[in-house]
């Protein structure tokens, strides 16, 4: 009787067993149809590359939110990947990049896997700039970013004009800069920043709330404790400028037309750059 019950156990431990393997060999990795410009959002912790080198380390913590830069699928598996572009995201996050051989502004390739990502709807501390499918109501290169300078238009001497600014990043953090180039080949390293606690919409402006005071970035003070003391207020415009970029060998020639989008802060004038149109 005990020979015949460990018999039984034995064959139960084996289709078990079996069953076990079954299920792993069928859990295959399945992932999202991705195309730039969605929103994703991490579901746990990863560690990304910069592109070229891949000598770069970055973490993005669990609930992360990112932009597909560009997408595309694998020739040899046809699973799709896509990168990140790091001048989107807060300081904090792209901080490693700047020890990168050629400062680069975009990852490597990232699997669009569910196990590590899931699609969300732009975030409301996004939408005070955002404009309905802008690849296609643009006659040129949609490249408004989050950046706000200081001024009226995107300036004539584009690759020496300074200007200070501020920006919303794509993972929810205000960063303030302070006489940098408007044009370069990657975003410039803040003077303060902070995490965005609540976002309010009203009409044309949107208010941003953090919890502590950034330097070089006009907040008023409209709490004395709590996650929400400051408030940054962007009014939107609907205004735009056009800026004529001359050739440099030919500047009786036009190079290409810049266009601005009108906002104020503080009720100072800063501008947006969106389009490039050549």
């Amino acid at each position: 009787m005990k020979q015949t019950r460990r018999l039984v156990n034995m064959i139960l431990a084996l289709i078990a067993t079996f069953a076990l393997q079954m299920t792993v060999a069928q859990a295959k990795t399945t992932y999202l149809s991705v195309s730039a410009r969605d929103y994703l959002q991490t579901t746990q912790k990863l560690t990304v590359t910069n592109s070229y080198y891949k000598n770069i380390k970055m973490t993005l913590p669990k609930g992360t939110v990112v932009q597909v830069a560009s997408a595309a699928r694998s020739q040899k598996t046809h699973h799709p990947f896509f990168t990140i572009d790091m001048d989107t995201m807060s300081y904090r996050l792209r901080k490693p990049f700047y020890n990168a051989k050629s400062k680069p502004n975009m990852t490597a390739g990232i699997w669009a896997t569910t196990a590590d990502f899931k699609k969300v709807d732009s975030p409301q501390y996004l939408r005070y700039y955002q404009v309905t499918s802008p690849d296609t109501r643009s006659a040129g290169d949609y490249v408004a970013d989050g950046n706000l300078w200081q001024g009226d238009k995107w300036p004539a001497n584009e690759t020496t004009a300074k200007a200070s600014g501020v920006k919303v990043t794509v993972d929810g953090y205000l960063e303030a800069y302070s006489k940098v180039k408007v044009f370069q080949a990657y975003a410039p390293k803040p003077v303060g920043y902070a995490k965005i606690q609540k976002t309010v919409t009203n009409g044309k402006t949107t208010d941003f709330y953090v919890a502590s005071k950034i330097k070089g970035m006009p907040l008023t003070r409209v709490a004395k404790s709590g996650k929400d003391q400051y408030r940054l207020s962007i009014t939107r415009t609907g205004e735009h400028g056009v800026t004529m970029i001359p050739e440099d060998e030919h500047p009786q020639y036009i190079d290409s037309v810049e266009v601005s989008e009108k906002y104020l802060i503080d009720n100072q004038n800063y501008y947006m750059h969106t389009e490039v149109l050549f």
